[in-house]
């Protein structure tokens, strides 16, 4: 097995998934994915069943509603842009890893991931120190694609308020706990003030040091951790074909963690392709409080 890294951080890992691991690469590919927080394997021929196997190595596999699907740009999350986020980091359990195979993609394809545990180290120390007593509320988004989350943010929605700096829960390393698409605000800061320091954060996450951008082909499988990493996309509306295959690792699904909405909701439907998440009938619920 061989493994070389990418910029400004992961891994390609030069190994055939197709077939069973022996115990020392599968002890190796976990090593490399938490030192690292994100794997890319090219040139794989994986089915449905291979890549279920690779997750399997990492914990247990998500097979309900959500955690097991094709994505493409005509069905499944479209091809509009996404904000940076990590997936459901608006409830008290965010997804672990996250994987995506290259079924059928165009040269132009992008996915891009931001580090949230290296932008600590970056941050100025009276910066890291200030948010190192605060916390923030992340809330479900409206829009997928635009920062709609605010101040004003309803208090029906999903969301839950934790540490802007938390500890991962299996390397122990600190990650900043905000994103772009989904932290609504700093609590007790009045809103000019959580605004200002959010675009501050937000400048430090996305800075171009900060971001690997992984151009996709045909065959790549793509490992993540959604803890310490977050991921976008750029609009692909111009893109002719981008079809893949995303599994996930977690331990409930979207709906388990928000019950107000139900697997065959509309609203949650439109949403998932790009439309504004109508919340006139949705369920008010108390946010949970992380420590």
């Amino acid at each position: 097995m061989n493994a070389s890294d990418l910029s400004p951080f992961g891994v390609e890992v030069d190994l055939d998934l197709s077939a069973p691991l022996d115990e020392a690469e599968q002890e190796r590919i976990r090593e490399l994915l938490n030192a690292n927080g994100i794997l890319v394997f090219r040139g794989q021929s994986l089915t449905d069943a291979d890549q279920t196997r690779v997750m399997g190595l990492f914990g247990k596999v998500l097979v309900e509603e959500g955690g097991h699907r094709e994505i493409s740009r005509d069905g499944n999350l479209g091809s509009g842009r996404l904000l940076f986020h990590s997936d459901l980091a608006f409830t008290p359990e965010p997804f672990k890893l996250l994987s995506l195979f290259g079924l059928d993609v165009s040269e132009g394809t992008e996915t891009l991931f931001a580090s949230c545990e290296r932008v600590v180290d970056d941050l100025p120390l009276e910066l890291r120190d200030r948010i190192a007593k605060l916390r923030a509320t992340n809330v479900i988004p409206p829009s997928q694609g635009e920062r709609l989350v605010g101040h004003g943010s309803p208090a029906d929605l999903p969301q839950v308020t934790r540490d802007l700096l938390v500890n991962h829960p299996v390397t122990g390393r600190s990650l900043l706990s905000v994103s772009e698409q989904q932290t609504a605000r700093v609590e007790g800061l009045a809103p000019e003030e959580s605004d200002g320091l959010l675009a501050d954060l937000f400048a430090a996450l996305y800075a171009p040091a900060n971001v690997y951008r992984h151009s996709w082909r045909n065959g790549d499988l793509v490992i993540w951790d959604n803890r310490a990493l977050q991921h976008a996309r750029p609009d692909q509306t111009a893109t002719p074909r981008r079809r893949m295959r995303r599994i996930a690792i977690a331990d409930k699904t979207f709906f388990q963690l928000c019950p107000q909405f139900a697997p065959d909701d509309q609203r949650i439907a439109a949403w998932g392709v790009g439309g504004l998440l109508d919340l006139a009938r949705s369920k008010p619920i108390e946010p949970p409080t992380i420590p």
